[in-house]
C-alpha cells in the first residue's frame, strides 16, 4: 500500500472510531437526560409565558450627577402573536435555524450526528446541533456557558417544552425571545429598528435579512457591515429555497434586492455617543458580551457632564452638509471630546452627528493622521532640551533623503520666511522648522516623548514606522491617531506637564449592590510644568494670532490646528484653564477631501467649533464633583 494511502486508511479508521465514541457519549447523554426529565421536578415546571415576561433587567447608565441618561439601554421587546407573523419570516428562522423543527422532539439526534461527523471531518467545530426548541431556553432558562452539564439541561428542557407546548407556542415564544441587537430582542423590535414598520408587514426578503442577523447581530447589521449583511441574507433565501419554501425563481429575484431603505435607529436623549464609548470599555475590560451588559441590571456611574455633552452635540451638528454616503449618512462628519484636565474625566463625548448606534463612533473608533496637530509633543521635546520660544532658526527649502529618495517639506502657504523664532513657527505652522527639530533632537527622542505624553499607538518598526521627521514633525503617522488618544495626551500639556490619562466610567454595580468595575484617576509627570507653561504661551499665540484664530474666545486658550495632505482631515485640540477639548472633522472615506461647493475647509472649521463649544461651557460656574452612591 503506497504511503499516501495508508495515511488515508488511517484517518479515516480514526474518524469512525472518533465518531462511534460520539454515538457513545450521545447515548449516555440521552440516558441522563431520561433521569433529568422524569426525576427532576423543576424540569417538570417549566413556564414559558411568565420567564419570557420576566425579560432581562434593563441597565442604568448615570451621568455625573447621578441623573440617569434619559432611555438608556431600556429594553425594546414588544410582543408579536404568530399570527401576526408572517408564515415567511417563520419558514426563514426554521429554514435556518432548524430545518427538522417540526420532525423532531426538542432535539434531533440526527443533526447532531450529522454536526459531529462534519466536525471531525473538518477537525474543528464548523456546525451546531442545537434546535429552535433548545435555543429557546438558552435565551430563558440558562447561562450562555459552555459546558457538557449546561448542555445537558439544555436538552432536558427542551424535551419537556416539546411535551408541553404545540410547536407552533415554541416558535412564538422562540421568534419574541431572540436577540437583534441596538438593545432589541423580538422580531417585532427587530422589525421597527431595522425597518421601521411592524413584523407583519415585513416581506420575504426583509425576514430573511431578521433571520440573517440570529447569528452574529453585531457583525450582521446592515447598517454597519451591508455587504456581508447581505451576504448572509441571501443565504438565508437559499437555504429557504433548499428545504421547500421557495421555488427557484423566487430565490434568484430575492436575492437581487437591496436591503431597502432602513430607517437608521435613532436617540433622543443626550450622550448616546458617549454611552457607545462606556459601553465598548465596558466590553474590553470586564469581557462581558454587548447583550449581556444592556440586560444586566448594571448600575454605571459615569464622568459625563450632561450640559457639556449637550453643547457639544450641538456645536457637531452644526457642520456644513455636502453630501450623503452610500450608506444614506450626511457628510462630512466631525466628532468632539471634552476632559477635565486636572484628573482625565470625560465630560463630553460626541461620535459624530444625528446619532444612530450602527454607525462608526468617530471619537475613539476611526485613525486619522494628525497633520500639525502634533507638532506640540515635538515643541515639547525641544524645550525639554533647552530650547526657548525665542530661539531662531532658518525657514528654508529642505532636501532630505529618505529611503534612499529625496523628500522635500512644503510650507502650507509655500512661503518661506527666513529667520524665525520657535514662537512664530509654531504659531504659523512650519513645517520646515518642525523637520528641522526632528534631525536635530533625534527621532527617537521624540518620538519616546510623544509616547510618555500619550500617543499610545505610535509605531517604532517595521519599514513604515514612525521613527522619521515627516510622521514626527508633519503627522504622517502609520496608524494614526483617534480623536480621544490625542486629545487625551494634550493633558500632558493643559495640566501643567502631567499626563491624566482620560477615562469615563467611575463605577459599575451589579443588581446585588456589588462593585464590579472601577476606574480612577491615572496621573504620570512627563515634562517640567516649567515647559508646560513654555508650551502653552506659544500656543496661546495660535489662537490670538496664529492658524487658530478662529478659535479665540476673547478669554485664555491655547491650542494647536491640524491639517492633512489633500484636506482629508481637520483638527484643533485646545484648552482653557478649566476644560480641554478636541475637535476633529472630515468624511468616513479617508481619502476623500473637505469640499463645499468647490470650496475647501479643514482645521479653521474644527477650530470654529471648538470656539464655539468653549464659548458656551465657560459660562459654566464649575464642574460638578461626581455624586456616586455611598456603599
Amino acid at each position: 500500500m503506497a504511503k499516501s494511502g495508508r495515511k488515508l486508511y488511517f484517518k479515516r479508521k480514526r474518524s469512525r472510531r472518533l465518531f462511534r465514541l460520539g454515538i457513545g457519549f450521545l447515548l449516555l447523554v440521552g440516558l441522563v437526560i431520561l433521569i433529568l426529565v422524569f426525576f427532576n421536578p423543576w424540569v417538570w415546571r417549566l413556564d414559558l409565558r411568565s420567564e419570557l415576561e420576566k425579560g432581562r433587567f434593563a441597565t442604568t447608565i448615570y451621568d455625573r450627577d447621578g441623573v440617569p441618561i434619559a432611555g438608556l439601554y431600556a429594553k425594546t421587546r414588544l410582543w408579536a402573536p404568530i399570527s401576526e407573523i408572517p408564515i415567511a419570516l417563520q419558514n426563514a428562522f426554521v429554514a435556518t435555524e432548524d430545518y427538522r423543527f417540526y420532525q423532531h422532539k426538542g432535539i434531533d439526534f440526527r443533526g447532531i450526528i450529522r454536526a459531529i461527523y462534519q466536525d471531525i471531518l473538518a477537525g474543528r467545530k464548523v456546525q451546531g446541533g442545537s434546535t429552535i426548541t433548545q435555543q429557546l431556553v438558552k435565551n430563558l432558562f440558562l447561562s450562555h456557558e459552555k459546558s457538557v452539564l449546561r448542555k445537558i439541561f439544555e436538552m432536558a428542557y427542551a424535551i419537556r417544552i416539546e411535551q408541553q407546548y404545540s410547536k407552533e407556542d415554541i416558535l412564538e415564544y422562540y421568534l419574541n425571545s431572540i436577540y437583534f441587537g441596538h438593545g432589541t430582542w423580538g422580531v417585532q423590535g427587530g422589525a421597527e429598528v431595522y425597518f421601521g414598520k411592524s413584523v407583519n408587514e415585513l416581506t420575504t426578503s426583509e425576514g430573511a435579512m431578521l433571520a440573517a442577523l440570529v447569528k452574529s447581530p453585531e457583525y450582521y447589521t446592515p447598517y454597519r457591515n451591508p455587504k456581508a449583511a447581505i451576504e448572509r441574507r441571501n443565504l438565508v433565501l437559499s437555504l429557504m429555497q433548499k428545504h421547500g419554501y421557495l421555488e427557484k425563481t423566487e430565490t434568484e429575484k430575492l436575492v437581487l434586492e437591496p436591503i431597502g431603505s432602513l430607517d437608521r435607529p435613532g436617540s433622543t436623549y443626550v450622550g448616546a455617543y458617549f454611552v457607545d464609548y462606556v459601553l465598548s470599555v465596558l466590553k474590553q475590560r470586564t469581557n462581558y458580551s454587548e447583550k449581556y451588559l444592556r440586560s444586566a441590571g448594571l448600575n454605571v456611574y459615569t464622568t459625563m457632564d450632561r450640559e457639556i455633552q449637550a453643547v457639544a452635540e450641538d456645536a457637531v451638528e452644526t457642520l456644513p452638509v455636502s453630501d450623503l454616503n452610500q450608506s444614506g449618512v450626511i457628510q462630512p462628519q466631525g466628532a468632539a471630546v471634552i476632559i477635565k484636565q486636572s484628573t482625565g474625566e470625560i465630560l463630553a463625548l460626541v461620535g459624530g452627528r444625528r446619532y444612530n448606534p450602527a454607525q462608526l463612533n468617530r471619537a475613539f473608533e476611526i485613525h486619522r493622521q494628525p497633520g500639525s496637530a502634533i507638532k506640540p509633543f515635538l515643541f515639547a521635546a525641544a524645550l525639554e532640551t533647552g530650547y526657548r520660544p525665542e530661539t531662531k532658526l532658518i525657514d528654508e527649502p529642505l532636501e532630505i533623503i529618505i529611503n534612499g529618495q529625496p523628500w522635500r517639506p512644503q510650507n502650507y502657504d509655500a512661503k518661506y520666511r527666513g529667520e524665525i523664532t520657535l514662537r512664530a513657527a509654531l504659531e504659523e505652522s512650519v513645517n520646515t522648522i518642525a523637520v528641522q527639530l526632528v534631525q536635530r533632537l533625534g527621532a527617537g527622542n521624540v518620538f519616546a516623548l510623544a509616547q510618555r505624553m500619550g500617543l499610545e499607538n505610535l509605531v517604532a518598526e517595521g519599514y513604515r514606522n514612525d521613527l522619521g521627521p515627516a510622521p514626527l514633525a508633519l503627522g504622517g503617522l502609520t496608524k494614526g491617531v483617534t480623536l480621544l488618544e490625542l486629545t487625551g495626551a494634550y493633558t500632558s500639556i493643559a495640566n501643567q506637564g502631567t499626563r491624566s490619562k482620560p477615562f469615563g466610567i467611575f463605577r459599575v454595580y451589579d443588581m446585588s449592590g456589588k462593585l464590579i468595575y472601577q476606574d480612577r484617576i491615572t496621573q504620570e509627570p512627563v515634562i517640567t510644568p516649567e515647559t508646560a507653561s513654555e508650551l502653552t504661551s506659544m500656543m496661546e499665540g495660535v489662537v490670538t494670532r496664529g492658524t487658530g484664530i478662529r478659535a479665540n474666545i476673547g478669554t485664555k486658550a491655547a491650542g494647536k490646528t491640524g491639517t492633512t495632505n489633500r484636506n482629508t482631515n481637520g483638527w484643533f485640540i485646545g484648552y482653557s484653564p478649566e476644560y480641554l477639548a478636541g475637535v476633529w472633522i472630515g468624511n468616513d472615506r479617508s481619502d476623500q477631501p473637505l469640499i463645499i461647493k468647490g470650496v475647501p475647509f479643514g482645521s479653521g472649521t474644527a477650530a470654529a467649533i471648538w470656539g464655539g463649544i468653549l464659548r458656551r461651557i465657560s459660562a459654566k460656574t464649575a464642574i460638578t464633583p461626581p455624586n456616586l452612591p455611598r456603599r
